[in-house]
């Protein structure tokens, strides 16, 4: 912690300083203010429709079938029809929980000095700062392509169609006949939507067209919500502030305190909400439909923390203990989703 600041104020310089300095208490805001998080919709959101997932191989163990089992045909008057042949169509998606771990410690020295006469307790600094880091963690891996096995999935990997990740929950998505497990992986440059999102950024109307591509694709579902990064949602909510509508009461009287919404926090294109998230890079957008997609966590090692456990049979008076989460997101359709890139003209 920085000294007191001389020569500031009231406060003297020198050796008067130094005098003021010995003699006088700080004034102090017992009051701890974290300056380095961020807030994540997203991670709010699957939080809150989470599923369970238990013990053993392969922990999330999910039946999907990726083609045709029986094959239908017209018939005539004689009623005659080919045999049935058998075709497998079903395989299973499976994927392992990851598991987060965050260690606590409690020095001896700590322990002594803020037995008593303590403004802010490091140790309850640590623990919330145990929610803070594993908050951050959670909600940017969301984001993030898996290249590491002890690693959970996201966006990415789910909705991708095999270009960035060929295998998903163990199924080869650029295998003959699995093409049903692909995401849709959408490039905006392709301009499919009759206007340049690459370059000039989302407005109304060509969101309006992705997303009545992406719902066709996804047989006709259509996302729970789209999630973009502020710079890209702050240009398609430019378009909509030109269609904000306020009405004035007769009689009223209006002043600077009078309550007046300007813009919106999220934006509905097509029924479907648009809110900006800061840890979905810049240039992207990602669809979720919830009704495939979740956020499964461990019944086992839910944000549970060991509790505290002496150093002595160490050589060291202390204690620590450690918190861990078993999670991972998971998208049993990936076509349900999809991960558009190369969006251009970000506000900033």
């Amino acid at each position: 912690m920085a000294g007191p600041l001389p020569g500031i104020g009231v406060a003297p310089s020198g050796s008067l300083f130094n005098e003021l300095a010995s003699v006088n208490r700080r004034a102090f805001v017992p009051k701890l203010i974290v300056q380095i998080y961020f807030a994540s919709p997203t991670l709010f959101y699957l939080h809150g429709s989470h599923q369970k997932a238990a013990g053993g191989l392969n922990q999330i163990t999910i039946p999907m079938q990726g083609q045709s089992m029986v094959q239908g045909q017209y018939i005539g008057y004689g009623g005659g029809f080919n045999s049935p042949v058998v075709t497998p169509g079903v395989q299973n998606g499976q994927w392992n929980l990851a598991y987060w771990a965050v260690p606590v410690p409690l020095p001896f020295g700590e322990t002594i000095i803020q037995a008593t006469e303590r403004e802010i307790s490091l140790l309850k600094a640590r623990m919330n700062d145990v929610y803070g880091v594993t908050w951050q963690k959670l909600a940017s891996q969301l984001f993030i392509l898996n290249n590491n096995p002890l690693f959970p999935f996201g966006f990415e990997d789910a909705f991708d169609n095999g270009t960035n990740e060929p295998t998903y929950g163990g199924i080869n998505r650029t295998a003959a006949g699995n093409s049903a497990f692909q995401g849709q992986y959408i490039d905006m440059s392709a301009n499919f939507t009759g206007y340049s999102v690459s370059t000039l950024g989302f407005n109304r109307k060509s969101m309006a067209a992705m997303l009545e591509k992406v719902t066709d694709v996804a047989g006709g579902e259509a996302p729970t919500f789209v999630v973009m990064n502020p710079s890209d949602h702050a240009t398609l909510n430019a378009d909509f502030i030109g269609t904000e509508t306020q009405f004035v009461r007769p009689g009223n009287q209006y002043t600077m305190d009078t309550p007046v919404r300007s813009s919106f926090p999220n934006l509905n294109v097509s029924g479907i909400p648009i809110f900006a998230e800061h840890f979905c890079p810049k240039g992207s957008a990602f669809g979720v439909n919830m009704k495939y997609s979740n956020l499964y966590v461990s019944e086992d090692a839910f944000y549970d923390f060991s509790g505290f456990y002496s150093l002595v049979p160490l050589g060291q008076i202390g204690q620590q203990g450690v918190m861990v989460l078993g999670y991972n997101f998971v998208s049993a359709k990936s076509s349900s989703g999809f991960w558009a890139f190369n969006i251009g003209n970000g506000a900033w």
